[in-house]
This record gives structure tokens, sequence and C-alpha cells, in this order.
């Protein structure tokens, strides 16, 4: 185990050529990063120490991002200008390194101070006033009973606390293709709480609600990966492919199929940036 030194915050962003990487691909991804621009990164004890590099939390495959959190402990002090020199020499392709920030080394640890998450996307085949109207009623309700899947088990919850904040926006037109131009096109915007102990609020989750209230059907892409199993830096079983759910009716029911285009994580926000 090598002496921390020096603490920096990490604020990146996830673009097209890095959307379809697990978690644990990110890491190792990261990790390759710091050895080519030669970072003095700490590592842990161990049989096989590994790098002291803590994310906020793990994405979804096919979500990009525009302000992730990661903390990495170095055994040596560099400044900002060096250490960003050093992240460009060996950046991973499809990030961007949007800021740095000196932390106390023994300030809390990331993950316990996250508590919200904002998120966006574009949904197809759905007019906007429909959207809104259903918004208004998923955020009038005071309870929305679910299940979420964990292996061979369904697990009852209450969605309601951990949507904070849900709004029908006008649609990204670079989120869909020139020739969809006829469709109807709404934006969704979200607010979700993050906790530790309590829950916290998945996209999917939201969207699903979302469809059911429209009257619509929810089929989960194959192989979305439960949020522990991603956080604990499991392989999904996906291989590359989009985790994100795709909500509509069945092919035989003629009805159009609500579809989920370009979904970006937006920001995670930590206790002492977001009051409330």
């Amino acid at each position: 185990m090598s002496e921390v030194r020096q603490r920096w915050r990490i604020v990146f962003a996830r673009g097209e050529e890095a959307r379809y990487l697990s978690h644990l691909d990110t890491v190792r991804a990261w990790e390759r990063a710091f050895r080519r621009g030669d970072i003095p990164v700490a590592t842990s004890e161990g049989f096989s120490p590994r790098s002291k590099l803590v994310f906020a939390a793990p994405l979804q495959l096919g979500m990009l991002a525009e302000h992730e959190l990661a903390d990495v402990f170095l055994s040596e002090r560099l400044s900002a200008p060096d250490l960003r020199d050093r992240l460009a020499a060996g950046m991973p392709r499809g990030y961007l390194v949007v800021d740095l920030h000196d932390v106390w080394i023994g300030a809390q640890a990331l993950a316990p101070q996250l508590v919200a998450a904002d998120y966006r996307m574009t949904l197809l085949n759905v007019e906007r006033g429909d959207v809104e109207r259903a918004v208004a009623r998923l955020m009038a309700s005071e309870r929305l009973p679910r299940e979420r899947r964990k292996e061979a088990r369904s697990i009852p919850y209450d969605l309601r606390p951990l949507l904070l904040d849900l709004r029908a926006r006008e649609a990204d037109p670079a989120a869909f293709p020139l020739e969809a131009g006829q469709m109807n096109a709404t934006g969704l915007w979200m607010r979700l709480r993050h906790t530790q102990d309590a829950g916290s609020g998945r996209p999917d989750e939201a969207v699903a609600a979302l469809a059911e209230e429209l009257g619509l059907a929810m089929n989960v892409a194959a192989g979305e990966g439960d949020h522990e199993e991603a956080a604990a830096g499991e392989e999904s079983a996906a291989g590359g492919r989009p985790t994100l759910p795709t909500a509509g009716a069945a092919p035989t029911a003629g009805r159009p199929r609500l579809e989920i285009v370009r979904p970006v994580r937006e920001r995670l926000w930590l206790s002492d940036e977001l009051s409330g």
C-alpha cells in the first residue's frame, strides 16, 4: 500500500465512443490512462493491490454523461496543470475532463455524499401534451408502488419519494435522425434521489412508470443489469448493448412504441451542492 498524499476529484463527461462500456471496463480504462500518463496513483493493500480510484455512481450502458464524479488518490502531490497534462496524455477514448478539484484527503467518501442525479432523453412516437398530462398525474401521486427485479426475486418499493422532479420539454432535434422528423417527439427531464440506505431512483424505472401511465407496455432491453451489480463492477450480459428500456405495445397491437433515444445523465449532485 502506498501512502496517500493528495486526493483529486475529477469531473468528467462520457461521449459516444464510451457509452457502451460496462462499469468494470470503465474502471480499467481509467487505470490504463493513469499508467499512460505516469500519474502516481496510490494503491490498496492486499495480494492484488488496486488503484485507489472511486466513482460516485456507475452509468447504465448506452447512457451519455456530462458531469460525472470520481476521486483519485495520489502517492505524490501534483498541481492542477500537471495533472491535466498527464491525463490528456492518456485519456480513455470517449471521455473528457471537465474540471478538477483538490479535495481534503480526510473528507467524507464520495458515494455517501451523492444525493441526486439529473437525466434527460427524447421520447419518440408520443405527443408532448400526453406526456405533460401523464407527468402531472405521476407527480401528484402520493405513492407509486412498483417492483424491482433482483436476480430471481421481485422487490416491491415506492418510486414516488425517489422521483424528485419530472418534466416534459422540447425534443432535441439532434437526438433522432432527420428521416424521423415527422415523428412525434418529446423531451423528458428528471431529477432522481440517490441514497445509501433508502434506495436510489433509476431513469429506466421512471420511464416505465410514465409508459404505464400513457397506457403503453414496457419492454426492457435484454441484458439489463441490476444497479447494485453494476456498482460492484459486474459485467453486463448485454455484451456492449444498451440497457436502457424501450417501452411499447406488443407488435401485433398496432400501436406505436414509446422509444427512448439519446439518454444523458446531466449531473450528479452532492449534499453540499443541492439543498432539500
